[in-house]
């Protein structure tokens, strides 16, 4: 399924909507929230975590989806900066794993 074409659960609205391959994964352009609200992200997703987290089953994009979306539910305070990696994310919220693989 391309990117930014699934459903949102959840209080904000995640949609990558773009995605660039790279030697090391993805980065995808997410967009978090809807109207005035919204803002964008540039998402980097390695291929090891995206292995870890979904085996191959889920699409990247949708990976890094459900990321964001832990980070926000899991930290609703935190800032997400314009630019990381989802690697990262997990020095944020200490049950992103868990939350991630509920998310499937």
């Amino acid at each position: 399924m391309p990117p930014g074409n699934r459903s949102n659960t959840g209080h904000s609205h995640v949609a990558a909507l773009t995605e660039r391959e790279s030697a090391r994964g993805w980065t995808f352009d997410v967009v978090i929230g809807e109207g005035d609200a919204e803002r964008h992200a540039d998402v980097a997703l390695a291929w090891v975590d995206y292995e870890y987290w979904s085996h191959g089953t889920i699409s990247p994009s949708t990976i890094a989806e459900y990321v964001v979306r832990a980070v926000l539910e899991g930290d609703p305070k935190r800032e997400l900066p314009e630019r990381f990696d989802c690697s990262t994310a997990r020095r944020w919220v200490r049950d992103l794993d868990r939350r991630v693989r509920e998310m499937m």
